[in-house]
């Protein structure tokens, strides 16, 4: 089974990327954009969830539990706070946008609790946003959810990336909020019950492990700039590390090693069941990393030391090389 398959072309948004690339001249592809007012420097990131959403709804409508929703919520801070944290930035704030067909009250107020949490998380301020009915436009008992974020650099000036730095990998959750239309076919297609505890994958029902939301790396991020020394960050996002590493590179290549991928169990069962090929796995999960920096080689047994979830995932070379 291929994201095709799920009805998603990455090569489809690729395209479209690099016509606007062009449109733009220049500015488009890296994780946040970066602007100037004035003689301030600004990093502005939108983002949104994806149809992750339908798995929470589904799961919220046959359980009554409303923690799957703010976890979206924090889903779509972090989708927004993470690629502005990749640029070496810091969110300050957040506007959000919300569509339905017809609102209804207890799932928008959990999702705007999860987006208020997460915010008050990472320190910065949900300023506004919309709140729109789209009868007609939108259907069935679904929503949508986007956020724009603000930020600023954490450091005044950007640390050039070269060969032989080296990548510093930090785990993921889980599925975090990329894939999910691979993920619903592959449950769906292999007659997967998201309220069902399978074994293999861990204690808690299926929907559960699979709904875990995005990770917040607001705090090992600032401690990485400002103590040590990285020059880049990568967030694991759609396209997987074949396609965000090289965001974060200037144009070098990188190395990794893929028997140090931290696969969640939850992943390898989507995988298995789904029987996706590995290539394929590649570019459409994080394959359990969530994060990465770009941090010089004799800062790396400092970081190490300090975080003991953080490993080495590979290194920065003259040309691109993937497993």
């Amino acid at each position: 089974m291929r994201y095709e398959d799920a009805g998603v072309s990455l090569e489809r948004a690729n395209a479209l990327v690099e016509w606007l690339k062009g449109k733009l001249k220049g500015g488009v592809g890296g994780f946040a954009a970066k602007v100037k007012v004035g003689r301030e420097t600004l990093l502005l990131s939108t983002d949104g969830v994806g149809t992750k959403i339908l798995l929470a709804l589904d799961y919220y409508r046959r359980t009554g539990k409303t923690e799957v929703l703010r976890w979206i919520g924090q889903d779509l801070v972090a989708m927004v706070a993470n690629d502005i944290l990749a640029d070496g930035g810091r969110t300050l704030y957040l506007l959000d946008y919300y569509a339905t067909p017809r609102l209804e009250g207890d799932i928008a107020r959990a999702v705007l609790e999860g987006v208020m949490g997460a915010c008050r998380r990472i320190g910065a301020k949900l300023v506004g946003g919309e709140t729109a009915e789209l009868p007609g436009m939108l259907t069935g008992g679904t929503f949508d959810v986007a956020a724009f974020g603000v930020g600023v650099p954490l450091l005044r000036r950007r640390r050039k990336v070269k060969a032989g730095d080296v990548l510093v990998a930090f785990p993921s959750s889980g599925f975090h909020s990329n894939g999910f239309s691979l993920v619903r076919k592959v449950v769906a297609d292999g007659g997967l019950d998201i309220l069902k505890v399978y074994p293999e994958v861990g204690r808690r029902p299926l929907g559960e492990i699979l709904l875990r939301p995005t990770r917040l790396y607001h705090r090992i991020g600032r401690e990485m700039f400002l103590r040590y020394g990285a020059k880049r960050g990568a967030h694991i996002t759609g396209g997987g590390l074949p396609e965000n590493l090289p965001r974060a590179l200037d144009g070098y290549g990188f190395r990794i090693d893929p028997e140090r991928l931290p696969v969640p169990k939850v992943m390898r069962f989507i995988i298995k069941v789904g029987d996706i090929p590995e290539e394929e796995a590649l570019r459409t999960f994080n394959m359990g990393v969530g994060f990465v920096f770009v941090v010089p080689r004799r800062r790396v047994p400092a970081v190490l030391q300090r975080f003991r979830e953080a490993f080495v995932l590979g290194e920065v070379v003259d040309g691109r090389v993937l497993p």
